[in-house]
């Protein structure tokens, strides 16, 4: 959370650090304090209001069906599982795009109220900031689960999606008229790549359809527009992504898809790999070595 902190404060506007570095420090890791306590707290909020119903469904669902009822008693708990699962989809977005800016806001205003330099002021420049802390807090989080042994070729395959999308992104702007990144110095740069693919990984989403190639091109249109959002997001961030038209940003998608395609296959096997079989346990009554044995005993 502090990593997010202090890249939303390197590259968000009217979003600034002033004094010392140890008091820049110091203010980093009070707002990362102010930002997780949020989050969490609106997460478990969230799931304490969701969970009871989530699990009533499940369980309904797992009783023996009436076979001889109605179909819409049959059906009944399926419905209700799939509405609140979309409900809590819903949710937990609108606590992303909520509750990271609102405490992003308030832990500057906490520090300023101390006597801490921080600044941050306007509507979208704290909205575009909370975005930013929360993409980039997503990514190092999955770069320190590379250390654990149970998470660590999950975490290398999420953190190897996010830096081929920025290489895509970064090629894109190199062979695509309509797709520049403004001047600024070489680590600004790379540091406004890395943050656009972080926050173009955030909605991530997984479509398959029994078409072939259709769940591609639904997928590159969804990234369309997810680069479009970005895009509009950037004119708050210093140095800005800029797209111009409709061929520029579809270009991009489809470039940014294409390199991802080795991480989307590595996640493919693994979830198709087949589970390893169960072990032969041993036979409780063994036949009489005495006897003959044969198909018909």
């Amino acid at each position: 959370m502090a990593a997010g902190v202090a890249i939303a404060a390197a590259l968000a506007v009217d979003f600034r650090l002033t004094g010392s570095a140890g008091r820049q420090v110091l203010v980093v890791a009070l707002m990362a304090v102010f930002v997780g306590a949020g989050a969490w707290a609106a997460s478990s909020l969230t799931a304490l209001l969701l969970r009871p119903s989530l699990r009533r469904a499940r369980e309904v669902l797992m009783e023996e069906p009436d076979f001889w009822g109605s179909d819409r008693e049959f059906f009944a708990p399926v419905r209700r599982l799939m509405f609140l699962g979309v409900l809590q989809t819903l949710v937990s977005s609108s606590v992303l795009l909520t509750a990271y800016p609102f405490a992003l806001w308030a832990g500057a205003r906490i520090c300023g109220a101390a006597g801490l330099s921080a600044q941050l002021a306007g509507l979208w420049p704290v909205f575009v900031s909370g975005l930013l802390v929360a993409a980039v807090a997503t990514t190092v989080s999955t770069f320190f689960a590379l250390f654990r042994r149970r998470t660590s070729r999950a975490a290398a395959r999420s953190l190897a999606a996010v830096l081929l999308n920025a290489a895509g992104l970064a090629l894109a702007s190199l062979v695509l008229d309509g797709l520049r990144l403004d001047p600024a110095p070489g680590w600004r740069q790379a540091l406004a790549l890395c943050a656009v693919a972080s926050l173009f990984m955030l909605p991530r989403i997984t479509l398959s359809l029994p078409v072939p190639g259709f769940a591609s091109l639904v997928l590159v249109a969804y990234h369309c527009l997810v680069l479009w959002l970005i895009c509009t997001a950037s004119a708050f961030m210093e140095p800005r992504l800029h797209a111009d038209g409709f061929w520029a940003l579809a270009g991009a998608a489809a470039i940014m898809w294409a390199i991802e395609w080795p991480a989307r296959l590595a996640v493919r096997r693994v979830r198709g790999a087949p589970a390893q079989p169960a072990p032969v346990l041993p036979d409780p009554f063994p036949p009489d070595h005495g006897f003959p044995s044969g198909p018909l005993y």
